[in-house]
């Protein structure tokens, strides 16, 4: 989603930094490393673990994505209360994904494949829409005499809203057709409605709350002549029970801002205040 380029160091800056960290006798910048190695080793000086503590999730789904005509499978975790997510829309062997450690976290992409991403700032959350000044909730409307859609072999009801002149409609599944606990449907709407909130050039989904039940199918975006909506995902399985674990402190981020030149400085100024 966003990439965030390191701005390259001068030779002066580099040399400081090589010398500090000779100093400082890092175990990861040895003299038997080649220059490669050790360029990799003062890049990771400048990013942070994604999590001090690994990520446990709970819950699972696969969901297929359309975007104009156009599909993919994707898949959502999360936690035992679906605050912190992880998903990605299109599966593939690279394993790029994005993850949020919790509602008040700027949101994170990366690359499972290179165990490395990068953090949005909180002005990009802004600027991307995903954050903003509270407003009232999006409350979606039961569609008169509606006939029950079968998703996943369960009757699903449709709701709903719009924004201007785009649409919003969410099919709901009652909760009696599950049997599972109050706890593991509440992280799973948690889940699905956090994921909603996070779709890229949505103002319709924003502060969107689901009615009862659990959702199964959504649509939404600005209709055609034929009254159809470009984007919808529609869940393909769903389980609140397939524990996860990502090794977040070994996944490596890079931090908007925080370059070698910066760490150079923070280097130089810890050495000198430990020679005090």
């Amino acid at each position: 989603m966003n990439v965030f380029l390191l701005r390259p160091a001068c030779g002066l800056t580099l040399g400081l930094l090589l010398a500090t960290a000779t100093w400082a006798q890092t175990p990861e910048l040895r003299s038997d490393v080649s220059g490669a190695e050790m360029m990799t080793d003062l890049m990771r000086l400048t990013m942070v673990p994604l999590s001090e503590e690994p990520l446990e999730f709970r819950g699972h789904l696969a969901y297929e994505l359309t975007r104009s005509s156009q599909s993919s499978v994707g898949e959502l975790r999360w936690d035992f209360e679906g605050n912190a997510l992880m998903w990605t829309d299109a599966l593939n062997s690279e394993g790029n994904c994005t993850v949020r450690l919790s509602p008040s976290t700027p949101l994170a992409t990366l690359g499972l494949k290179r165990e490395e991403g990068n953090f949005m700032t909180e002005q990009m959350m802004v600027m991307a829409g995903f954050w903003g000044e509270d407003s009232e909730p999006r409350v979606l409307k039961a569609e008169k005499n509606a006939e029950p859609t079968a998703i996943m072999g369960k009757e699903c009801l449709p709701w709903s809203g719009k924004e201007g002149k785009s649409r919003v409609t969410v099919w709901m599944a009652d909760v009696s057709q599950f049997s599972w606990s109050e706890a593991e449907i509440e992280a799973t709407r948690n889940a699905a409605t956090s994921w909603l909130h996070c779709r890229p050039n949505a103002p319709e989904l924003r502060n969107l709350e689901l009615p009862a039940g659990v959702p199964l199918k959504a649509a939404w975006g600005m209709p055609d002549e034929e009254g159809t909506l470009p984007f919808s995902m529609q869940v393909l399985t769903l389980n609140p029970s397939a524990p996860f674990t990502l090794d977040a402190p070994n996944l490596w981020m890079h931090v908007p801002g925080r370059d070698i030149n910066q760490v150079a400085k923070e280097m130089k100024e810890q050495k000198a205040a430990e020679g005090n």
